[in-house]
């Protein structure tokens, strides 16, 4: 992990034919404090001149501060959780009590695998579902990336060999080497 993650780790937990993996929101905080930062020198210019300033800029000015003031709470509060099981593979970003939940069919998912952060996209897990990439899980390290795929393959075998292999293919691309001893 880089300075500007924070050291939160990942829960993984097994039961029932389930695997529930955890991820912590992980803020960047230089890019928090540039923010507040940008926020706070706006305010100040503006402070003198605001009973001046029409109705309109006040509408706006203040539907911008809520707007700053809502992407800082989804920074900091924002966490994700990833279930796999028998028949689906379900993500969830959770922030304070709302959820956007994705669900896919396992049999549909295919080249589950680690991908290196991007200029566009931060690493993470990503698979193949249908014709379509989906980003599984983002902010991981390849340490965690491999905590998460040897507990799917320990736990739920059936699901990694479906999830890990290529389409119209059995065969595992990525090999964890769990049943060398």
């Amino acid at each position: 992990m880089g300075p500007s993650k924070s050291g939160a780790k990942i829960d993984v937990v097994a039961s029932s034919g389930m695997l529930r993996v955890t991820i912590p929101p992980r803020p960047r905080w230089f890019v928090v404090l540039i923010e507040i930062g940008v926020i706070s020198a706006f305010v100040a210019m503006i402070y003198g001149s605001w009973p001046k300033m029409s109705l309109l800029f006040h509408t706006v000015f203040i539907g911008g501060a809520i707007s700053a003031a809502l992407a800082l709470v989804y920074q900091l509060s924002g966490s994700q959780v990833v279930e796999f099981d028998q028949q689906r593979l379900t993500t969830c970003k959770e922030i304070r009590g709302w959820e956007r939940k994705r669900e896919y069919k396992v049999e549909d998912c295919s080249e589950l695998q680690w991908t290196e952060a991007t200029e566009d996209e931060p690493s993470g897990l990503k698979c193949n579902v249908g014709w379509k990439t989906v980003r599984v899980c983002e902010d991981l390290s390849e340490e965690e990336a491999v905590e998460i795929l040897v507990a799917l393959q320990k736990y739920l075998p059936e699901v990694a060999q479906t999830m890990c292999s290529y389409p119209n293919s059995k065969e595992h691309f990525l090999t964890l080497g769990l049943s060398k001893k």
